[in-house]
């Protein structure tokens, strides 16, 4: 899911905007770099775990500016997507983040647990001599914080699904989670499996990030009004927010697009698990578990065309879309309006 805009739009984003500036600044000097030069600058500011955790423990044979790395690789990308989706979701959740704690706090923050996320994916991978960069870890800290506190806020995403572009209005708090969910899950398969199942993407950097900034939020200070109950801003509500019956909807739409791809996914497990997106079937199939689990025992999944139908998936799918009508009926009003998204 690609976070596009949220229900807060923090005020203050001196800050959010500078890291933005860093990084954007970092990498057009990557791109000045060919061959040895940009392998050598990456060895020189990337954190490498064979050489953090010995300078962490005062190796003497390790210079200590090691250390220093699990900051200075914060600011450095692998390449335009890495770039790009990093400081839209920083951008997207900072800002709001930003204003709730202050910038100076916020920085500092940003900084931190960009460090201890980066030094928690050294240790996990300890004797690697390949260099950590990114700032995926300081983020995720970002997003941990957001998902305390802003519970009633919305986001919306844009999510591709075979090969078309849908956007939902979504509680922050589902779509946050399920990036955790799907970070967690990913993490335990480059454990089990190998590094590549993931993309050699720091997966425990992010998961470590989030749970720091998740459980930092209660401590920091904060410098804007507390969340009114139902409200999406600390603020003003904005106009344009969804009400709950567009919310429900948008959740139903979501469920039934996740079950969809399990059931794709399982129908062509064949060709997936020889995929590069084989990994993608697994947190698919975690969140998606607790909806098909009711209609497993009485719906045996039947052979098509040599591939696995699940039938209860399929059942999930019309659940969902039923319960949805029957709680959104709650919420409608039939003189009201439908909101519009401006953006």
């Amino acid at each position: 899911m690609i976070p596009l805009g949220d229900s807060v739009g923090g005020r203050r984003q001196s800050v959010t905007l500078g890291i933005i500036v860093v990084c954007v600044l970092v990498f057009l000097y990557e791109l000045t770099l060919r061959g040895a030069q940009l392998d050598l600058f990456v060895q020189r500011f990337g954190a490498v775990p064979r050489l953090v955790l010995p300078a962490l423990l005062g190796d003497p044979r390790v210079p200590h500016e090691a250390l220093l790395t699990l900051f200075t690789s914060q600011f450095i990308h692998a390449g335009f997507l890495h770039l790009g989706g990093n400081m839209l979701f920083l951008w997207v959740f900072g800002r709001s983040v930003e204003d709730r704690v202050g910038s100076g706090v916020f920085l500092a923050f940003y900084l931190l647990a960009g460090a201890i996320a980066g030094l928690v994916q050294c240790f996990v991978s300890a004797a690697e001599s390949v260099p950590l960069i990114g700032a995926s870890g300081a983020i995720a800290g970002v997003l941990g914080l957001y998902f305390i506190a802003y519970p009633t806020a919305w986001v919306r995403v844009l999510m591709p699904v075979l090969f078309f572009f849908w956007t939902f209005d979504l509680p922050a708090v589902l779509v946050l989670a399920f990036w955790f969910v799907s970070q967690f899950f990913s993490g335990l398969a480059a454990i089990t499996h190998a590094s590549r199942a993931t993309g050699d993407v720091a997966v425990w950097a992010h998961v470590a990030g989030f749970v720091l900034g998740a459980a930092s939020a209660p401590f920091l200070p904060r410098s804007t009004a507390k969340l009114a109950p139902g409200a999406g801003s600390p603020a003003v509500r904005r106009t344009d927010a969804p009400g709950p019956a567009r919310l429900i909807s948008s959740v139903a739409d979501l469920a039934a697009l996740l079950l969809a791809a399990r059931l794709l996914l399982r129908f062509f497990s064949f060709v997936v698990a020889r995929s590069p997106i084989a990994f993608v079937a697994v947190p698919i199939q975690a969140v998606t578990e607790p909806m098909v689990a009711p209609f497993q025992d009485f719906l045996p999944p039947v052979r098509v065309l040599g591939g696995v139908l699940e039938t209860y998936t399929l059942a999930a799918i019309v659940a969902v879309y039923v319960i949805a009508g029957l709680i959104g009926q709650l919420f409608v009003k039939k003189s009201a309006a439908s909101p519009s998204f401006k953006r």
